[in-house]
């Protein structure tokens, strides 16, 4: 009963869509420009920069938080693990907004970061390297931090006594994530994805 509470709790804080609140500050429906996602990316390029910071960074804090927030009412890394991952499939399909949502990786790297604060940074900066800095593509960053972060944690376990909760963890949430970027991956392979600083386009234009 405790393990379904912090689940529920993880969910909900998760499903808090800030993306979709900061865009309807802006009056932005997010969910009918670009990709139609509330996540940073979509937010940036509909919205601003200003919304896109407090869009990420409330994704980033419901991570966070329901990992924190578990570990603290039953103190075990499996409720921990489960409540970040719980927060992830909030963020992807909110209740408050009709299951509707992001891809993730916000949520996601606010969970890893509560697991493993060093190989987070370690990881999201080298992914933030490579997909920001070098090729501008936003989805090759959250790609690349899915593809790095379960091989990293597996090490972590062999080598350094990471818990097996903290695998798991990067093993679901990876997946909802490279799940949830199947369009990105799709335009990347074809050569049509947009690169940072392109401005998102109504839905109707993007299905064209």
């Amino acid at each position: 009963m405790q393990y379904a509470v912090v689940i529920i709790v993880g969910y909900l804080l998760g499903a808090i869509p800030f993306g979709y609140i900061v865009g309807r500050l802006k009056g932005i429906d997010i969910r009918e420009c670009g990709s139609g996602r509330t996540g940073g990316t979509n937010v940036l390029r509909s919205a601003g920069r200003l919304p896109a910071a407090v869009s990420i960074t409330g994704d980033l804090a419901k991570g966070l938080v329901a990992v924190l927030l578990a570990r603290a009412l039953l103190g075990t890394e499996l409720a921990a693990s489960l409540a970040g991952i719980a927060a992830v499939v909030g963020h992807n399909w909110s209740v408050f907004i009709r299951f509707r949502g992001g891809a993730g990786t916000g949520t996601s790297m606010g969970g890893y970061f509560a697991l493993a604060p060093i190989l987070t940074v370690v990881i999201g900066i080298f992914s933030a390297i490579i997909g920001f800095g070098l090729l501008r593509y936003a989805s090759v960053t959250s790609i690349l931090i899915c593809l790095l972060m379960s091989p990293a944690m597996l090490i972590g376990l062999l080598f350094f006594d990471q818990p097996v909760e903290h695998l798991a963890y990067a093993l679901a949430v990876g997946s909802i994530v490279l799940f949830s970027h199947r369009p990105n991956i799709r335009r990347l392979w074809q050569g049509r994805e947009r690169r940072l600083g392109e401005p998102a386009k109504r839905m109707r234009e993007e299905r064209t």
